[in-house]
């Protein structure tokens, strides 16, 4: 059989899973509120797409990388997503609930919040910003 006839299956097969996707969307959310219960956990599963380190996941969302990882074992022992060692971890299940990645879109629009004590002179420059609008 040539690659051409694979290539056929294979795109009927994405088909099939994106109306699949479509079609149970709900239900799928449903389950993966069951683990994915605070914000930070639904920020973290936007952000599985097999593209970011779990240690670059853990800084966007603002928590640890232990509790990216104690949140990826929990989504691999229920088959929702792979973790392998050395590489980015992926969803199996690729679909995003809408409303999740509103969380993130949220989170780019503000200023990110910035650890320890600000620079003389830097308060009052943000006081004047302030100010301006």
């Amino acid at each position: 059989m040539s690659s051409e006839f694979y290539q056929q299956i294979l795109d009927e097969l994405k088909k099939i899973s994106r109306l699949l996707l479509l079609i149970h969307g709900d239900a799928i959310e449903r389950e993966l509120s069951k683990i994915a219960t605070t914000k930070e956990r639904k920020k973290m599963w936007v952000l599985i797409d097999g593209t970011r380190m779990s240690k670059e996941i853990a800084e966007i969302v603002g928590v640890t990388p232990a509790a990216v990882n104690v949140f990826l074992r929990q989504l691999s022992e229920v088959g929702l997503a792979e973790n392998p060692r050395g590489k980015p971890p992926r969803r199996i299940i690729d679909y995003v609930p809408p409303s999740w990645l509103e969380l993130l879109e949220e989170e780019e629009g503000r200023p990110r919040a910035r650890k320890g004590r600000k620079k003389k002179g830097e308060k009052a420059a943000l006081e004047g910003e302030e100010e301006q609008k």
